[in-house]
C-alpha cells in the first residue's frame, strides 16, 4: 500500500508516497509527560542533586558568571536565566555583579537579533551579555594539563569568577555521549585548541549515547580544574517541551539528567534497514549540526547500506571550520599526523570532524539532501549531492532498482540513539 510520509526539511516538509511494506521502522524521540518550566525549575532549585541550594553557594560581594548555550541548543533560556538571577540576588549578589557568557565553543557569535530572540530583554537589559570568543587570546587563559594531554586555555572572565554556573541542554551527542554538564565549559567556553584536542579523544570509535567516554571524562576533569559551581540542565520531548529539569553538581545533577534523557531519546529497532532516511531537524544550521543525523542512524542502517541525510544547512558546511571540505579527502592515518604536528597549522577541530566522517563513510555510503551546500562541496567531503525536489525521484529509483531493499526513517535524528531489541 503506499502511503503518504512527512519528513522535516528545515521549516518545511517534503511528502514522499512509499509502499509501507517496504517501510522496516519510523523512529523519533519518544514521548514523555510534559512539566510547565518554571514550576519544574523552582522544583529543580528546591532540591539541587549533590550541592547546597544556588542562594547559599553565593554571598554579597562574589562576581557570577552564568554561561548558557547559543542558537543551537532549544534550551528555554529565556525563561530560565531569570529565576536564576532572582535566585542570585536573594543569595545577596546584585545584578551588577552578574555576566552571562555566551558558550559558544568553537560557534560563531550569537547575533543581537538571536540573543533577544533566546534570551529575551528580561536578561540582555537586566545583566551584562557577552559571547566568548574561542580564537581572542586577550580574554583566555592557561591552566595547565589534564592528564590525557589537553591544554587547559578557557574564557578569562570565566577563571576570575567567584562562582560559575552552567545553563545547558541534555541530548544524546557524539563523540562526548550525552550533551549538558561539564560541556559548556568544555567546549563552551575553552580555547579553539583545547576544543579540538578534546574532540579528538572521541574521534576514532562510535560514542552516541554512552555515558563514560573520553570526551566526557575530559570535560569533567576541565571542570575539576577550573571549577563549575552549578548546573541547570533540561531534557526536553521533540517538540522542545520540558520533561524534566535537573540542578546542582554538575556530575551528579547530569547523570541523573541522563536516565531522564534515554527515556527520551533511547528508540529501539529490531533490524537494521538498507536505506535510512535522517532529517536533522532541528539540528540542521549547518553540517557540523546536522552530521549528528548520520553519526546515529549508522547504528540502524546495514553495513554498506545509505544513509540519506536530509538537511538545509543555510551555514553550509560550517561557518568557522570550512578546512573540513578540503581535510575529508585524507586517511585517517593522515589526518592523525596532521593532529600530532603543532607546525601543520590545521585547526585540529576540522581535523577531527574529517575523522567522524570517515568513520561514517567507512560504514555507509553518504547521500546528502540540501540546498545549503554546492554539488561540488558536497562531493569533495565524499558525499552524494541531492536537492530536496529531486528526492522522491532518487528514492523510487532506489527501491525499484533493489526490490528487497529496506527504508527506515528517523526523525530528529540528531537527538536519536537507535537501540537494536
Amino acid at each position: 500500500m503506499i502511503k503518504h510520509y512527512k519528513i522535516q526539511y528545515g521549516p518545511q516538509t517534503i511528502t514522499l508516497d512509499i509502499d509501507s511494506s517496504r517501510v522496516s521502522f519510523i523512529l523519533q524521540p519518544g514521548e514523555m509527560p510534559i512539566v510547565e518550566t518554571r514550576q519544574e525549575l523552582y522544583r529543580a532549585l528546591a532540591v539541587p542533586i549533590g550541592a547546597k541550594p544556588l542562594r547559599d553557594i553565593v554571598k554579597t560581594g562574589d562576581r557570577v558568571v552564568i554561561m548558557g548555550d547559543d542558537a543551537t541548543r532549544l534550551t528555554p533560556t529565556k525563561e530560565i536565566i531569570p529565576i536564576i538571577l532572582d535566585e542570585l540576588n536573594a543569595g545577596g549578589v546584585p545584578d551588577k555583579d552578574l555576566e552571562l557568557i555566551i558558550a559558544t565553543g568553537t560557534h560563531r557569535a550569537m547575533t543581537e537579533e538571536e540573543l533577544e530572540d533566546k534570551y529575551g530583554s528580561g536578561v540582555t537589559n537586566r545583566i551584562k551579555v557577552t559571547n566568548h570568543d574561542c580564537l581572542n587570546t586577550d580574554n583566555l587563559v592557561p591552566c595547565g594539563t589534564t592528564s590525557r594531554g589537553t591544554d587547559i586555555w578557557i574564557n578569562k572572565t570565566v577563571m576570575e569568577a567567584d562562582v560559575a554556573i552552567g545553563v545547558g541542554n541534555i541530548l544524546p551527542h557524539h563523540p562526548t555521549g550525552w550533551s549538558g554538564g561539564a560541556k559548556i565549559l568544555l567546549p563552551g567556553v575553552a580555547g579553539e585548541h583545547s576544543v579540538g584536542q578534546m574532540h579528538l579523544l572521541g574521534a576514532t570509535e562510535q560514542q552516541l549515547g554512552k555515558i563514560d567516554t573520553p570526551c566526557r571524562e575530559e570535560m569533567e576533569d576541565f571542570a575539576h580544574e577550573t571549577g563549575l559551581d552549578f548546573i541547570v540542565n533540561t531534557v526536553l520531548d521533540r517538540e522542545g517541551n520540558v520533561v524534566r529539569i535537573v540542578a546542582g553538581h554538575f556530575i551528579e545533577a547530569h547523570r541523573e539528567g541522563i536516565q531522564w534523557g534515554q527515556k527520551v531519546f533511547g528508540v529501539p529497532f529490531k533490524e537494521k534497514t538498507d536505506i535510512t532516511l535522517s532529517s536533522s531537524f532541528p539540528c540542521d544550521h549547518d553540517l557540523f549540526q546536522a552530521t549528528k543525523g548520520l553519526f546515529s542512524t549508522v547504528h540502524c542502517t546495514k553495513q554498506g547500506g545509505e544513509v540519506i541525510l536530509i538537511s538545509p544547512c543555510t551555514e553550509g558546511v560550517s561557518p568557522t571550520h570550512p578546512e573540513t571540505v578540503e581535510l575529508a579527502k585524507l586517511s585517517d592515518h593522515e589526518l592523525l599526523a596532521l593532529a600530532a604536528d603543532p607546525e601543520s597549522g590545521h585547526d585540529v577541530l576540522s581535523i577531527t570532524a574529517a575523522l567522524y566522517l570517515n568513520s561514517s563513510k567507512r560504514a555507509v555510503n553518504v547521500t546528502l539532501v540540501t540546498e545549503g551546500i554546492p554539488k561540488e562541496t558536497v562531493e569533495k567531503l565524499g558525499f552524494r549531492h541531492l536537492r530536496p525536489s529531486d528526492l522522491a525521484e532518487y528514492l523510487t529509483f532506489r527501491l525499484a532498482e533493489d526490490p528487497n531493499a529496506t527504508l527506515g526513517i528517523v526523525h530528529n535524528s540528531a537527538e536519536v540513539v537507535p537501540l537494536q531489541e
